[in-house]
């Protein structure tokens, strides 16, 4: 007997035959084909008769193996490399068990958390409210070409909505695959196209899959109307169309427009009142004041059930700005300075004030702002006289290490004088609501001067201009901030500055489901080195880890060598 096998014949075993091995392997792939099939369909009693049959099949051909296979078989589970094996194939079963629970508890508890910087995956407060607030179903045709990173990357975005809402019905379609559902929807492009639709309304995405176009076109899909601003013109006012100069207004409006808003410019004189579809009227700062007639022209507008929105800088229209008394708000002629350090802007001068969370009232407008708001070159807007049927509220104040200074012509002196200057807290913003209409006082045209009188008689009184009836209906609000600085082009982009100014006008409409926290443009994250830490790590990298991984092969060898 050979030295290769000197086992006791009674033990040896020349194994099954090689031809039993090839109905074994067939029967695991019926049987493996069964069962995946059983767990996609997922109810036993829906299974067909071929697939039933193939795996009885499966299991009796590798049922037989086994049987032929016994003696072999249980000669290897008494050698000593199964036992190895068998703890491997432990440890293996157990890792496969361990990922299948976990992907049964990830499906059943479905979370997502952002580990980005900048929070690329987090959507803002105003999308989750918008998603949760949806009220009808919504189906997006998506044509992106399979795969794309276009496509990959609106799949993700649409991850996060469908945490929050489960009225959107996506489907995906290839435009070069299903070249007659392109040709019905107009497809176009390659590069992508969006089609959101629920009812007879749909909106489309050509441009721009981000977060913010998404939430914008579900804005637009499911208003019930689309909102007028109007811009008030004649009086200096800035620019809501311009988008390139740094006192323009253009960028808020554009963000307004794709918020299903609309705008125009109106001058109320030349149309003798405001339009009835202006739903909010906006005074952006006028250099030059409003006639009296204007006022009262505004204000059957305010007693009407309007709302008015002025941003006036110091020393602008200080007779539209005394006005204001007339909806109990008062609205100094002086200039803030803050001198609180968790109030400046670094770098800048006192004339700028940030406006953090311990600053603003409780108020709609207001309560989700975590951030900051930043303004320049601004005047006092707080509570006037109380009046019965109007409710005044301020909305922000300054610290109280900040003055109102009222001496304008040498605002360079920036040392306070409490005799004459107002001290901390000051109010910035202020709202009030027009609870009972009557209170509102609207004057006609003044009447004519009467002649001069006769030497020695003394001068009749100045005749006042009639009180006239109008149109009232309760529900008027009318805002003051002192300051439009912060809604320019030049910045609107910092802190929550967009976010003030789109949450005064959602809330100026009743569209509270858009008064939130918009999500700002991500920080690009990145490394910036000097020159000499470029060569330091590129040393690292290309020679230095290399060197080592090359210089321990080599001790390895001669040591191997040595042996």
């Amino acid at each position: 007997m050979s030295t290769a096998d000197n086992r006791d014949p009674r033990e040896r075993s020349d194994g099954p035959p090689v031809w039993s091995v090839i109905p074994a392997m067939l029967g695991g792939i019926l049987l493996l084909g069964f069962l995946i099939y059983a767990l996609y369909i997922g109810d036993l009693k829906a299974l067909e008769t071929p697939w039933i049959a193939g795996g009885v099949l499966g299991a009796v051909l590798i049922g037989g193996w086994l049987y032929v296979a016994r003696d072999s078989l249980r000669q290897l589970a008494a050698s000593q490399g199964a036992r190895y094996s068998s703890v491997a194939v432990g440890m293996t079963v157990m890792a496969l068990g361990i990922v299948v629970a976990l992907n049964v508890v990830a499906n059943r508890y479905d979370e997502r958390w952002d580990l980005t910087e900048g929070g690329l995956f987090t959507l803002s407060d105003q999308t989750i409210s918008i998603a949760e607030g949806l009220d009808q179903d919504v189906t997006i045709l998506a044509f992106f070409s399979a795969g794309s990173m276009e496509e990959m990357g609106f799949q993700t975005l649409l991850e996060g909505y469908e945490q929050h809402t489960g009225r959107l019905k996506v489907e995906y379609h290839d435009p070069i695959r299903n070249p007659l559902l392109a040709e019905e929807n107009s497809i176009t492009t390659q590069w992508g196209t969006v089609i959101l639709k629920s009812g007879d309304s749909s909106q489309r995405l050509e441009s721009s899959f981000d977060e913010e176009a998404l939430t914008n076109a579900l804005v637009r899909l499911t208003a019930g109307k689309q909102h007028t601003i109007c811009f008030a013109d004649g009086h200096g006012e800035l620019d809501p169309t311009d988008s390139y100069d740094a006192a323009g207004l253009g960028t808020a409006v554009s963000k307004l427009e794709g918020q299903n808003y609309t705008h125009k410019t109106v001058t109320i004189f030349r149309e003798n009142g405001v339009p009835s579809d202006c739903e909010v009227l906006v005074a952006a700062d006028p250099q030059y004041d409003w006639m009296p007639a204007e006022q009262e022209l505004l204000a059957a507008y305010v007693a009407g059930g309007g709302h008015f929105l002025l941003m006036l800088e110091p020393g602008h229209a200080d007779g539209l700005a005394a006005d204001m008394a007339r909806y109990g708000i008062a609205v100094g002629n002086d200039l803030v300075l803050e001198m609180g350090e968790s109030a400046q802007f670094f770098g800048g001068d006192v004339s700028y004030v940030l406006l953090t969370p311990d600053s603003f009232d409780f108020h709609p407008i207001t309560d989700d702002i975590q951030g900051f708001t930043m303004h320049r070159i601004a005047r006092s807007a707080g509570k006037g006289v109380d009046m019965e049927g109007v409710n005044v509220q301020e909305l922000a104040r300054t610290t109280d290490q900040s003055w109102a200074k009222s001496d304008l012509e040498s605002i360079t002196d920036i040392n306070p004088d409490p005799t004459v200057d107002r001290m901390g807290p000051i109010p910035l913003i202020s709202v009030s609501e027009i609870t009972d209409p009557s209170v509102i006082t609207v004057r006609g045209p003044a009447p004519e001067a009467p002649p001069a009188p006769a030497a020695g008689e003394d001068a009749p009184p100045a005749p006042q201009a009639p009180i006239i009836e109008v149109d009232r209906a309760a529900g008027g609000k009318v805002m003051v901030i002192g300051d439009v600085d912060f809604a320019t082009n030049a910045l609107l982009d910092q802190g929550n500055n967009m976010d003030l100014v789109l949450n005064t006008l959602a809330w100026m409409v009743g569209e509270e489901d858009q008064i939130s926290i918009r999500k700002n443009e991500a920080a690009e994250s990145g490394i910036t080195m000097s020159l000499g830490q470029g060569i330091l790590v590129w040393l690292l990298c290309l020679l230095l880890a290399p060197g080592l991984a090359l210089t321990g092969a080599l001790m390895t060898w001669r040591t191997r060598r040595k042996l």
